[in-house]
């Protein structure tokens, strides 16, 4: 087992995790802009996503931010900020933007189709169309030592029972496609060794591209899979406790546990230190982990990919009807993607550095 450090892993990351209620994932765009950065050229402050139609309409907030899960869901909290304004606006990206985003290798770039959110084609909402947006693709990973005979049995059973998966919770209904279960793999983690069978064997959607981790000397042999996501409110964790809930109905010898988190370091400390057997992260810090920023450094297991979670493409809203880009943020502006603290705010930092550079 690996060591950890002395105290709660999350206690030494340099991120704090805060979820917000009503998001998919734990906050995903906290802090993004720095808030001690005299030199970011607006006003950095701290909005939940519930709060940010009262603060557009009461002129607090100048730039907030929205996402549609999988591309296609419009959450609750982004329909309550369209009512809750009497115009609103998905600000444009500009060519020279998405260029300055396609060309760095450590962003995750998809283009959104604006016009598919739900109350777009209302009077008072100005969507851009298609644009390119800063992505997160959520899966779950694990520790290559985990038995492979539970992987396969999990990811077998998950399989069979993916429509009535649906039926609990409806981003399970994009698992009916073989392909999204691979979709947005990370790059320079492998596949556990039962997951990438399961993909060749039962879903042949296994790649070349793909790699398979080797099956280790000693096993995590366990009865009870341990599964963390984000905090309790959150769309994350409310379709982790619906998974765990059609799987125990189906399993025998194995059980599932939803566990709430704040945040995909604390998801990667708890698999290294075997707290957990699952856990969710995004690209971005899948990336760091790969290259052994801190504090994943101090961390020595192999990480493997289990299968994909969901994906959260996230664009910039306001109901300033003077600003049409994201480039067009000035120096006076309040902007919130989030509370404060995500693992994810570095990558939305870094795609915002090159807006307003542009």
């Amino acid at each position: 087992m690996v060591e950890r450090p002395t105290g709660s892993f999350s206690e030494q990351t340099r991120r704090s995790f805060l979820a917000a209620t009503g998001v998919g994932t734990a906050t995903a765009l906290a802090g993004c802009f720095g808030e001690d950065d005299d030199d970011s050229g607006y006003e950095r402050i701290s909005v939940s996503f519930s709060e940010q139609g009262g603060a557009l309409n009461e002129g607090q907030l100048d730039v907030g931010v929205g996402t549609m899960m999988n591309f296609s869901i419009t959450p609750g909290w982004l329909q309550e900020a369209m009512a809750s304004v009497d115009e609103f606006r998905v600000l444009d990206i500009t060519d020279e933007t998405n260029e300055a985003w396609q060309g760095d290798e450590t962003l995750l770039i998809e283009d959104l189709d604006t016009d598919e959110m739900e109350g777009a084609d209302n009077d008072d909402v100005d969507v851009p169309g298609e644009i390119p947006c800063p992505s997160f693709s959520y899966n779950f990973v694990s520790q290559a030592a985990l038995d492979y005979d539970v992987v396969y049995t999990y990811l077998e059973t998950m399989w069979e029972v993916r429509e009535e998966l649906a039926d609990a919770f409806g981003i399970f209904a994009f698992h009916n496609d073989p392909e999204f279960w691979v979709q947005n793999a990370y790059e320079g983690i492998p596949f556990h060794p039962a997951a990438a069978d399961f993909y060749e064997e039962e879903l042949d959607v296994w790649s070349d591209e793909f790699e398979r981790a080797d099956e280790p000397d000693d096993t995590l042999e366990v009865d009870t899979i341990r599964m963390k996501t984000s905090e309790q409110g959150t769309t994350g964790h409310a379709a982790n406790e619906a998974l765990a809930s059609v799987m125990n109905e189906n399993l025998d010898d194995l059980s599932i546990e939803a566990q709430t988190s704040d945040g995909t370091e604390e998801n990667i400390g708890d698999i290294a230190d075997e707290s957990i057997e699952m856990g969710f992260l995004q690209n971005w810090t899948a990336r760091e982990f790969r290259e052994d920023v801190e504090p994943f450094d101090q961390l020595d297991f192999e990480m493997t990919q289990i299968f994909h979670y969901y994906d959260l493409p996230w664009f910039f809203i306001t109901n300033n009807m003077d600003l049409e880009t994201l480039s067009d943020i000035e120096s006076d502006m309040t902007v919130s993607p989030t509370p404060s603290g995500s693992g994810t705010a570095p990558g939305l930092e870094r795609a915002l550095e090159h807006a307003l550079d542009n």
